[in-house]
């Protein structure tokens, strides 16, 4: 490929106009050969070439995205559903993962990395204990690559691009934390009946849970940082392109999943003190951990809401998608600590601005999730209204009980079955009913 179909290729993957196949995905692995092949040649690095792997590293980066996005969860479980057209697109995840390892010259194409953060994706989208363990496997070849090409490349250019690409990295391994706990704890009664679970394994698989999720919790603040340093020495772009890939709105989605992870580990604290573990992140008691997590949750939460300016120069409106995550993160924390004070900086909707978060601010938040828009839903409450693990369901109520509430967290899912993300399956309510 030239520079120019390098670059009208990955353009065209941006904008939507040309979707990534088995063709596309072989046209890559030959250039990936034909790089190699000028490197064991000896031949010396120049402008043209630097930016033809520049290129080949967003093209890896827009075309494994793109491909990871067919993936559906579970595809693997649910294979008679939609298993064929998932697996082929795996399969294109996980050979542009490998073009992207083998890639000589790799300092001069960081985006290439984000071939390999698809793959991590694709694996946790298994929805398996497997998958779930590749899916960490390859988060961590991707923080090594990471940490290697920090220490080779000394450029304020080449440093703007691993912090961009970096965003990105930190925010995946976020998101595979979180769909794990999201998945097992949703999931757990119909994962026992099954056999895929026993019993007996929650206690293993909470303590699983809460590492990862106060990893994920950690490497979404370094996405944040990362926003921040990007923020404050380079300016955002208006728009992807070869030269740069953070937006102004790369606060909100860090913003989100590292405040979901704060919360989804401050509902396993309960357990885990049960179990005789003690506390991390340098807290002394598990009080003082519960309260830093909600310390946390507050400052991932306010980067969702930090102000955007668009290239007009006005503040440009948080959009549906960031509204209901709002409601769905408040909502949460109400339900983890009732009466919680969180002054909201949107008035986007009025569910948003009841503080603090008390019966109140939950009856109103739980409505506008299941008022229907066009015919559908606005949402569900994540987790903390889908949950069957009982471990978990006991964990939530000693979190109230701590912060001065006792009981309340059945009966409010009794009130709202459909903020159950998967009410509409068939036994799903006869389940949910027993377990609660």
């Amino acid at each position: 490929m030239t520079i120019d179909d390098l670059r009208e290729r990955a353009q065209a993957l941006r904008n939507r106009g040309r979707a990534t196949d088995a063709a596309l995905v072989g046209e890559i692995e030959a250039e990936v050969q034909e790089l190699h092949a000028l490197h064991g040649s000896g031949v010396g690095m120049s402008p043209e070439l630097a930016e033809r792997l520049s290129l080949l590293g967003w093209l890896l980066y827009e075309a494994s995205w793109q491909v990871v996005q067919r993936i559906e969860p579970g595809f693997e479980i649910l294979a008679d559903a939609f298993g064929e057209e998932s697996q082929a697109a795996f399969e294109l995840a996980t050979r542009l993962a490998e073009a992207a390892r083998v890639m000589p010259w790799p300092e001069h194409a960081p985006r290439a990395l984000g071939a390999l953060r698809a793959q991590a994706l694709a694996e946790s989208k298994r929805d398996t204990e497997d998958g779930y363990d590749r899916a960490w496997e390859v988060h961590e070849e991707v923080r090594l690559n990471h940490g290697i090409l920090r220490e080779v490349v000394t450029t304020p250019e080449a440093q703007l691009a691993l912090d961009e690409i970096l965003l990105q990295l930190a925010l995946a391994e976020t998101g595979t934390a979180c769909r794990t706990a999201e998945r097992v704890i949703s999931r757990w009664g119909e994962g026992v009946e099954s056999g895929e679970f026993r019993p007996t394994d929650d206690v293993r698989w909470s303590q699983r849970m809460f590492r990862e999720l106060s990893d994920g919790m950690r490497y979404g603040g370094e996405a944040l940082a990362a926003a921040a340093r990007i923020s404050d020495r380079h300016g955002f772009a208006d728009a992807v392109d070869e030269h740069r890939l953070a937006l102004p709105t790369a606060f909100r989605n860090p913003g989100i999943m590292t405040a979901r992870a704060a919360l989804l580990v401050l509902a396993l604290t309960a357990e885990m003190e049960g179990l005789g573990r003690s506390p991390q992140h340098g807290q002394r008691s598990w009080p003082e951990l519960r309260d830093d997590l909600v310390r946390r949750f507050e400052e991932a939460y306010r980067a969702v809401e930090r102000p955007v300016i668009g290239p007009d120069g006005r503040e440009v409106p948080l959009s549906y998608i960031y509204v209901r995550s709002l409601v769905q993160l408040r909502l949460t924390a109400a339900v983890l600590v009732p009466g919680h004070s969180l002054p909201s900086a949107t008035v986007a909707e009025p569910c948003l601005a009841i503080d603090p978060l008390d019966d109140t601010a939950v009856e109103a938040m739980s409505s506008w999730l299941t008022e229907s828009v066009d015919g559908r839903q606005r949402g569900d409450a994540n987790v903390i209204g889908s949950a069957t693990m009982p471990s978990f369901i006991r964990s939530v109520e000693a979190c109230r009980a701590a912060y001065g509430t006792v009981g309340g967290y059945r009966e409010w899912r009794k009130r709202w079955p459909t903020l159950d993300r998967y009410d509409a399956e068939r036994d799903r309510r006869a389940r949910v009913k027993a377990v609660l």
